[in-house]
């Protein structure tokens, strides 16, 4: 767990041996440590997972929260003392780390390891994965346990089977054929399509598809037995659109061919909104629950709701959802940014705030009213996503001095300004978010990679500092590259060192999604002396990117322009050097940047004639290959 940087106590000397136990009885646990190599004569003859740490053992007198594990492995029987199964699953991982890291790659240290996390929210946001790539799910919740994650959120949508109304998935499936007709659909659809504002469309939610009760439950089953928390995410009033698409009676607009916010003074369509989260409750047996809420733009339009506040409109709904739940002993959770007036640094409104467009006769239009007031109307209880954290600090303020339970969203370590302080006030975590499909590709372009492992710096890192961040981000990216290619690495591959001149603006994917031909720019022709050939295919923002990138975080607040964003309380970091992180290892060069990546030789007993770079984008550039190095 970044071990150079990461803040454990250890004890007793630095004497190391060779691991060859008898395996514990939990699978889950079992299933780490096995991925140890053994030696014949190893010093260990069992791990054994005791519930409850000896405060004996504990280094010092500080608290020991949930979460906390501890290792004793000065005999040869090791112990995993912690709570439940999510600190003997951490400690399992850090004697697997441990190992790994070690001169030979099999052998534990011996002493006493104690550690703890600094917040008791530590998530990541997904959408439900396609039924045909369980598979991506599966291994993002094993690295999620792996960098000692507690909580996943899972947005079900129309991505879910619903058995009382069928209806809606079938017009999911329907709707998500639609926006994903070309690349550029949904983007059209959101953006310049209407003349109002949109949601974002999450068509990629289950793959544009749905998966059947019985399968989601296998999901949150192997989620928890891994001790991690599983909130669903049911978007209600705003990003209705699976809702609307079958039932366009409940819209708020009757005009929108599209609708994704629903009349919340419809008597009907709680009846809908009820039926489907009976149904989610059913399936996922939720602590929390979260209802969205975020986006909602269309606010007061319909004759039912046309004279009500914005904050009237929004707070009833809330309200209505919370004791909903409430009486069947679920928390609620929401996007909260329509509870701030959010108004930004440069005077741009966002958020709850009121929007006002004046016209050339002078008079003045309420383009979205304000719903900001809605939080002294709401239950302190409810439980805030905050993701405006970037947009100015104090916004932090209005949740903390109410009471209300801080969780921040959308969540970017690396950007994040003034972790410590703002964890002191009152702040218990964050979930970076991913909006795409869950394979590994799109998860290491988006920078949620990134995140993850940058992340577990600030949760776990005592003495996490932001002036160490040149430290911290090399040391990322080499945990990165190794946990990507690991198997890789294990085996005879080509090791590579190349950049390019090419240089492509930076692409989210998420209502532009991966376009692999797009994309690839070229290819290596690997020639072996027998005339047998290999081609390796070169992606933009996947194994290499442009050379001249810029490795300083720097305060978006007064250094806008330079990187073309919007100015932020936050600090921006180059988004094409984040986006290429974990398949490559970036290192610099003087002003370049050079990636190294790793690729498996199909034939190590041929040796190798001829290395060729084929250029086949049309872009202006050069691809320039430093090494090619072929290693058993």
């Amino acid at each position: 767990m970044l071990a150079s940087l990461h803040t454990c106590r250890t004890l007793d000397g630095a004497a190391r041996f060779a691991p060859d136990f008898a395996l514990p009885d939990n699978p889950v646990l079992a299933d780490v440590l096995l991925q140890i190599p053994t030696a014949p004569d190893g010093y260990f003859t069992a791990v054994r997972f005791e519930t409850g740490i000896p405060a004996s053992l504990v280094p010092d007198a500080g608290a020991v929260p949930e979460d906390s594990f501890l290792i004793d492995s000065r005999e040869p029987v090791v112990r995993v003392y912690a709570d439940g199964i999510r600190g003997h699953l951490y400690g399992a991982y850090a004697l697997l780390q441990d190992a790994r890291e070690s001169a030979d790659g099999m052998t534990v240290g011996r002493g006493v390891t104690f550690d703890r996390p600094r917040c008791p929210f530590r998530g990541l946001k997904v959408y439900m994965p396609a039924p045909d790539d369980l598979a991506s799910f599966y291994r993002t919740v094993d690295l999620l346990c792996s960098l000692r994650y507690n909580t996943i959120i899972i947005e079900v949508g129309g991505a879910m089977e619903y058995k009382r109304h069928p209806e809606i998935n079938a017009a999911w499936i329907d709707y998500c054929r639609e926006m994903n007709r070309y690349p550029e659909r949904a983007h059209e659809v959101q953006h310049l399509t209407f003349p109002w504002d949109k949601n974002s469309i999450h068509f990629e939610n289950g793959g544009g598809t749905w998966l059947t009760q019985d399968t989601v439950r296998g999901l949150v089953a192997y989620c928890r037995d891994r001790g991690l928390e599983v909130i669903p995410e049911c978007p209600t009033l705003s990003h209705s659109d699976y809702l609307l698409m079958p039932h366009p009676e409940l819209a708020e607009r009757a005009d929108d061919y599209f609708p994704d916010v629903y009349c919340p003074s419809n008597p009907d369509t709680y009846r809908l909104v009820f039926d489907v989260l009976d149904e989610v409750i059913d399936v996922f047996s939720p602590k929390i629950l979260h209802i969205g809420h975020d986006e909602y733009y269309s606010i007061g339009v319909c004759p039912r709701c046309k004279g009500k506040s914005g904050e009237e409109i929004y707070a009833a709904d809330i309200n209505r959802l919370y004791t909903y739940l409430k009486e069947r002993g679920i928390r609620t959770m929401l996007w909260s940014e329509k509870l701030i007036d959010a108004i930004s640094t440069t005077g741009v409104h966002y958020g709850g705030s009121e929007l006002r467009r004046r016209h050339e006769d002078g008079s003045v239009e309420i383009v979205r009213p304000a719903t900001w007031r809605a939080i002294d109307m709401v239950p302190r209880d409810i439980i805030a996503h905050h993701w405006y954290w970037s947009i100015a600090e104090y916004f932090d303020d209005e949740y903390n001095k109410r009471g209300i339970p801080l969780w921040y969203g959308n969540f970017e370590p690396v950007g994040f300004l003034d972790w410590n302080r703002r964890l002191a006030q009152g702040a218990q975590g964050g979930s970076p978010s991913h909006w795409s499909s869950l394979e590994d590709a799109t998860l290491q372009r988006n920078g949620v990679f990134l995140s993850l492992f940058y992340g577990t710096l600030l949760f776990w890192d005592e003495t996490y500092d932001d002036a160490r961040f040149p430290e911290y981000i090399d040391a990322v990216f080499r945990e990165m590259f190794l946990t990507a290619n690991r198997e890789t690495l294990s085996h005879p591959h080509f090791t590579i060192e190349h950049t390019t001149t090419v240089l492509r603006p930076y692409q989210y994917l998420s209502s532009v999604p991966m376009q692999l031909t797009r994309d690839t720019i070229g290819h290596y022709e690997v020639r072996y002396e027998d005339g047998e050939t290999l081609e390796i295919p070169l992606v933009y923002g996947l194994n290499i990117t442009n050379k001249s990138r810029n490795w300083e975080r720097v305060y978006q607040g007064s250094s806008a322009n330079s990187y073309g964003v919007a100015e932020r309380d936050t600090y921006a970091f180059d988004s094409l050097l984040r986006e290429v992180s974990y398949t490559t290892l970036p290192q610099r060069d003087g002003a370049d940047t050079f990636f190294r990546i790793v690729v498996p030789n199909p034939h190590p007993e041929k040796r190798v004639a001829s290395v060729r770079a084929v250029k086949t984008a049309p872009d202006e550039g050069d691809i320039l290959l430093r090494c090619f190095t072929a290693e058993n």
